[in-house]
């Protein structure tokens, strides 16, 4: 009946509040067969933000136009400041070709990639074949071509070295800058930017800052021909994790603290901010947080602990490792070693 309100199901209301900027709320009305209006009421009953406006200003059109032939449409959106689904719409009306650097390569790509590799610059390759340039260098490596070619193109994104160098976009931003990394803001137009760095400047910094990053995260020659300090890196990396030993910010430590407080376990931490699970349990008990979770185990515990649980009791191998006898007992059943402890000691009677 017209005039009607429109009710929404828990179903629906779920489903918007999921993709609320992942999906615009046009696309929501069409689907649910609604008004514009009526989806984002329900978007801000729930405290989400509703876009002001679905226009797009001339200036928005005309950097679209700029960035579709170099990065793909996921990058252009957190550049502009707009939904993925709402570049990709507009582009399709506007006839505009965006890169997908995720689709697979088809043979007949790979056959042209083949062909220019070597003779067209990357920028070229790229813009031919819809595709970022980092893409087209990673494709090239696995394809082994040969070392990679520079050419007129010497810049990458921030998305870029996330890919590159296995590391999160916010240990690149509040770390790496922190220690020198030379990131360059790009203006777009008078309200958007983005950031890049030069080739030179990235290894200048990966070179000066090795303890920084993992050599085993990146694929030889990803990174050019790779000089000296680089293949003394990869050796020196493939014995002991870099990532162990380098020395902790303030600003990790507040994060770690911060992580930790809010109910974060050992594992997640150290996930988010790029550290193994040994170093951020060490940092906590040296905060005074021991008594609030289980003491991390080291590999050298676990190794006396699995070739001793059949000769000795929960006690004898407590008083080595300096733990309870109920820290022992947990990790043994959690390691499957708990009926044969127990058989142990029985037997010993």
């Amino acid at each position: 009946m017209p005039g009607k309100k429109y009710e929404f199901t828990e179903e629906q209301i779920k489903y918007i509040l999921d993709n609320w900027g992942k999906e615009s709320p046009h696309s929501m009305k069409n689907k649910f067969g609604c008004t514009w209006y009526a989806v984002c009421k329900v978007a801000e009953s729930h405290g989400l933000e509703i876009p002001k406006s679905n226009a797009w200003t001339e200036e928005e059109i005309k950097a679209l136009k700029e960035l579709a032939d170099k990065y793909h449409y996921t990058e252009i959106a957190k550049i502009m400041g707009k939904t993925e689904n709402a570049i990709y719409l507009k582009a399709r009306k506007l006839g505009i070709t965006l890169i997908q650097d995720r689709r697979k390569w088809t043979v007949e790509e790979e056959t042209l990639l083949s062909d220019l590799w070597g003779v067209k610059s990357i920028e070229y390759i790229a813009k031919k074949m819809k595709r970022t340039v980092f893409s087209i260098k990673v494709k090239a490596v696995r394809m082994e071509l040969g070392p990679m070619i520079r050419n007129n193109y010497d810049v990458i994104t921030i998305s870029d070295m996330v890919d590159l160098l296995n590391v999160t976009r916010d240990r690149i931003i509040d770390s790496w800058v922190k220690l020198g990394l030379k990131l360059k803001k790009a203006k777009l137009t008078n309200k958007m930017s983005y950031y890049t760095i030069s080739w030179k400047d990235l290894m200048d910094f990966l070179e000066n800052n090795q303890n920084e990053w993992d050599s085993r995260n990146v694929e030889k020659n990803m990174l050019g021909i790779e000089p000296d300090w680089l293949q003394e890196k990869r050796k020196r990396d493939t014995i002991e994790n870099p990532l162990w030993y380098r020395k902790w910010t303030e600003d990790e430590i507040k994060k770690a603290e911060s992580l930790f407080k809010n109910g974060k376990t050992y594992q997640e931490i150290s996930s988010i901010i790029d550290r193994s699970e040994w170093a951020v349990a060490n940092l906590l008990r040296n905060l005074g947080y021991s008594y609030m979770l289980p003491q991390y185990w080291k590999g050298k515990e676990i190794k006396y602990l699995r070739e001793n649980y059949q000769d000795m009791t929960y006690q004898e191998i407590a008083e080595e490792l300096g733990r309870t006898t109920k820290a022992i007992s947990a990790k043994a059943e959690e390691l499957g070693f708990q009926k044969k402890l127990i058989r142990t000691k029985k037997e010993g009677k």
